[in-house]
């Protein structure tokens, strides 16, 4: 199986056209690429190509005649008559697909204005030589190609590897030999296979670069990176997201500066601003409570915070919640913005966002967020941990967010997170829009047949509008790759449920509600995969499985009591402090972070008044099986006398 490399010309002049194709076509040969599957696509109009590059992901290249008579309803319907500046036809290619990279074809006097014209050219060329000599183009096209496929870490990682160097360094078991030549251990190695202990590096490989100071290898991967993903920098963390996330905040936050921030943000990011000694002024998550899931804040909440809190430096949001919904960021970046506040979008489970039009009106990076985490080995393709760091900010202190990320980075990074990273941007590059596109597919026609059920259904967008009164009027979606099924109408208990589907399927469920299910679609989602999730759902669904019957069905509690804080965070959190018993703790200020999943909204942070509300909320759920992260044996933490000094 070679990697494609499909090259569609656009030109409306038939003869000219031919000539075209033929030319590249013949020089093909030439080229000696054995490596690759190098084919040439037609298209007569604009209406055609655009069709091609929204269905074939091999199209690695466009050769656009710029002469080409072009009608504004080939791009839109909404607009009509002839087309003035055909820079309208770049656009709307990269509209699809932004990575794909477009050649122009014209007349050579014209050049230097057709440039001025428009952005998103890769290179111009005069048309009459593409004629007389393909190979210059060709060989153009080639280089490109190579290049966006390039994976500088993972290649010279992988050369010093097979190389088979005696090891006079760290790591202690040498290529394995620890393990290799002991009778208690070998099975260890055995399982693994020698490629993991040969590949297990020490930084003292100095040729493949320094991880905290960006060099040689790792230096230009992480370009690579920034390039595909149209950000100015960005870096890789080994430990996840979780310390990206951290990372950020305390490079942009001082002590007691004030940042929004979505009350339901990961646990990294309250812990992040504690590590920052910053003061959090936290948005509501709006709670459905009837499927147990959660929506963005609403724009007006964050408009009305931003005016009434003119000091705050920056805002920070979960782009795309555990559940798949949306925020329309750029009207937040338009608002934070307007107001001189930076935006740092947590984009862990929407990685690829990027890469398809279908998701790119949601894309922290297209709406202009100032800082962007993804947690790349949650839905795309890198090992786990493996996480991407994007700045666009103008005003980036580079130098000080290498100290900060050398306080969270290790100076023993390991090396095969590293090389995932690369080859993640390089997949993304040059198939993230093909995969997309069958995902898509395969969602659409799961869709379809489960429509017919009676029981289980797939949520969405109209019921999220039903769920959730800002729905549609703050412009919210929903990524179809996070398939989230209404199983209330389902005799069975969440347990027996989870239970017939890993056995039935292996299926291990991302999260449930007492009411919902949800089953992720990445990368590596296959379309058998999919057809077995939906044959045991058909069996579910049916009544056709013996699992014991539960008609009762737990409910959480309709809101969340508000957070009230009377001391800094970071305060609280590193002050002396004592454990309670949760039903004695009203009237105390919370010590540590209490989250009970689901919904997974924190109902307790680090310096906040606990309330009787906080006590009647975990009684409510205490009678349920859900876990509750931060109580210890029945107990939470608490300051120690109120705060108050007993030393």
């Amino acid at each position: 199986m070679l990697p494609k490399l499909s090259i569609l010309i656009i030109e409306d002049a038939p003869d000219l056209l031919e000539q075209i194709h033929t030319s590249i076509t013949d020089s093909i040969d030439h080229f000696d690429r054995s490596d690759i599957d190098l084919t040439v696509l037609q298209a007569s109009n604009v209406s055609e190509a655009l069709q091609l590059v929204n269905t074939d992901g091999d199209i690695q290249a466009v050769i656009f005649s710029w002469d080409t008579t072009v009608n504004w309803e080939e791009i839109t319907p909404d607009q009509q008559g002839k087309i003035a500046n055909n820079s309208a036809v770049i656009d709307a290619i990269k509209a699809i697909r932004i990575e794909l990279p477009v050649y122009v074809l014209g007349d050579a006097i014209k050049g230097l204005e057709i440039i001025d014209q428009t952005s998103g050219v890769e290179a111009f060329f005069y048309r009459n030589d593409i004629i007389t000599d393909p190979e210059s183009i060709l060989g153009y096209i080639i280089n490109d190609f190579d290049d966006r496929s390039e994976t500088p870490f993972w290649t010279a990682y992988k050369d010093y590897a097979v190389e088979a160097n005696d090891s006079w360094h760290t790591p202690g078991h040498s290529g394995g030999a620890s393990f290799r030549h002991s009778p208690f251990i070998s099975d260890f190695y055995r399982f693994f296979g020698r490629n993991v202990f040969v590949s297990d590096l020490s930084v003292s490989v100095d040729s493949l670069g320094s991880l905290s100071d960006s060099t040689h290898a790792i230096g230009k991967s992480q370009e690579n990176v920034a390039n595909t993903f149209h950000v100015r920098h960005s870096y890789f963390v080994t430990n996840g997201s979780s310390t990206s996330n951290k990372i950020i905040l305390q490079t942009l936050l001082r002590e007691g500066d004030e940042v929004i921030v979505d009350r339901n943000c990961h646990k990294s990011v309250h812990y992040g601003i504690v590590q920052a000694r910053a003061m959090p002024l936290y948005l509501d998550s709006k709670l459905n409570a009837e499927y147990g899931i959660f929506a963005p804040p609403s724009l007006a909440q964050i408009k009305s915070m931003l005016e009434q809190h003119s000091n705050a430096k920056l805002i920070v949001l979960t782009g795309c919640t555990y559940d798949g919904i949306l925020t329309d960021i750029k009207q937040v970046v338009d608002m934070a913005h307007a107001r001189g506040v930076k935006v740092f979008i947590d984009e862990a489970w929407f990685a690829y966002s990027l890469f398809h039009p279908d998701f790119r009106h949601y894309s922290a990076i297209a709406a202009g967020a100032d800082y962007v985490t993804h947690s790349a080995h949650k839905v795309v393709s890198a090992f786990s941990q493996a996480s991407y760091i994007h700045v666009n900010d103008p005003d980036f202190d580079k130098d000080f967010f290498k100290e900060v990320y050398s306080i969270h980075t290790s100076t023993s990074p390991k090396y095969q997170i590293i090389a995932s990273l690369d080859v993640c941007r390089k997949q993304l590059e040059m198939e993230g829009f093909k995969i997309l596109n069958e995902l898509l597919d395969n969602v659409n026609q799961l869709k379809q047949q489960v429509s017919q059920f009676k029981r289980i259904r797939i949520l969405n967008p109209a019921d999220f509008k039903k769920m959730f009164t800002h729905f549609e009027t703050d412009n919210l979606g929903h990524d179809p790759l996070k398939i989230l099924l209404d199983i209330s109408a389902l005799d069975y208990s969440n347990q027996e449920i989870h239970r017939f589907l890993m056995n039935e399927v292996g299926l291990e469920i991302e999260k449930f509600t007492h009411s919902t299910i949800l089953v992720l679609l990445t990368l590596g989602g296959m379309r058998s995969k999919i057809v077995r999730l939906y044959n045991a759902l058909k069996k579910l669904d049916s009544g056709s499985v013996s699992l014991n019957k539960s008609k009762r069905k737990s409910v959480l509690p309709a809101a969340i009591p508000p957070i009230n804080l009377v001391t800094l965070p970071s305060d609280a959190f590193f002050s002396q402090r004592e454990s309670i018993a949760w039903q004695d703790s009203v009237g105390r200020i919370a010590a540590g972070l209490v989250t009970p999943y689901p919904p997974g909204i924190p109902l307790l942070v680090p310096g906040q008044l606990i309330e009787q509300d906080h006590i009647d909320y975990i009684k409510a759920l205490s009678s349920q099986k859900l876990t509750i992260q931060g109580l210890y044996d029945g107990e939470l933490y608490v300051q120690k006398d109120n705060g108050k000094d007993t030393r």
